[in-house]
């Protein structure tokens, strides 16, 4: 009785650096690194310059990035592009109001080391509206999550 060899052994399949790194995953880590770098220099200017000014300063160092981005093979519409554009604004707004309150909260004595983390758990509002507004359903370990970052903002508060 004779055993079929190739059935005993597994063979793994050799991922290409793409499978292993997906493109989400290396855009996700720059992100990470880049705001990082962001939160702390955002503190080392906080004792220089007021929120409000630092908002606008902000605004003008994006704005070579805008011009990249306006003038991108890439730009197209979408099938609801004016709906798109208003929401696009509507983010804007929201957007430049939270750097002004997180700018404020630096100028005002926050600790980088407590601020950014802290400010960086708005996904739990995100949450809270995909649940409340979208009516979105959350599994067990997502909502053992969501405590676990509540419990994370009273940590940092501390």
């Amino acid at each position: 009785m004779s055993e079929d060899k190739s059935s005993a052994t597994a063979t793994f399949p050799v991922r290409s650096p793409k499978e292993k790194f997906p493109a989400w995953l290396v855009y996700s880590v720059l992100t990470l690194l880049l705001w990082g770098v962001w939160g702390a220099t955002s503190k080392a200017i906080s004792d220089d310059i007021n929120a409000y000014t630092n908002q606008v300063l902000f605004g003008l160092g994006m704005a070579p990035l805008l011009l990249l981005v306006a003038f991108s093979p890439r730009l197209k519409g979408g099938a609801r592009r004016q709906r798109g554009i208003f929401y696009a604004f509507i983010t804007g707004i929201l957007g430049g109001t939270g750097n002004i309150a997180f700018f404020k909260s630096l100028m005002v004595g926050g600790k980088a080391s407590v601020v950014v983390p802290a400010t960086s758990l708005s996904p739990v509002v995100t949450v809270m509206m995909g649940y409340f507004v979208l009516q979105e359903r959350l599994t067990r370990t997502q909502k053992a999550g969501f405590v676990l970052a509540l419990v994370a903002i009273y940590m940092l508060s501390l």
